[in-house]
């Protein structure tokens, strides 16, 4: 019996992640209205720091606002969370201080994945 169930745990577990993965149902996935959020308020909070830093006075740039766009994030679409998390984790780190919000943004989050057959890409890579 005890087989059996640790078979049918582990035969879900599998089916689990090859259905639910290719449809976008996963946890690591992001909204991209969220993403949005996230990549321009990193944006914002670099260029205040750097602006503080560099002039002693807090400005933002119109370019950190329009981070997401340049990123090319779609809000209706889903993204890989941990992609994301570098793209902010970028622009708020030493690159970020050291290049600008707007350099990082082009160098580090260009290429972030779209995620699931029903609200990202067609074919996810597996």
């Amino acid at each position: 019996m005890l087989k059996k169930m640790i078979l049918g745990a582990l035969a879900f577990s599998l089916t689990n992640c090859l259905v639910l993965n290719p449809l976008g149902a996963n946890l690591d996935r992001e909204k991209g209205s969220v993403a949005a959020g996230r990549i321009t308020d990193a944006a914002i909070q670099t260029d205040l720091i750097n602006s503080t830093v560099l002039s002693g006075r807090a400005t933002i740039s119109i370019l950190s606002l329009l981070a997401a766009d340049i990123a090319k994030i779609e809000s209706e679409k889903y993204y890989v969370k941990s992609d994301v998390d570098q793209c902010v984790e970028d622009i708020t780190g030493f690159k970020g201080f050291v290049l600008g919000s707007l350099i990082t943004n082009i160098i580090s989050c260009q290429d972030l994945k779209t995620d699931g057959y029903v609200t990202g890409d067609p074919f996810p890579s597996f």
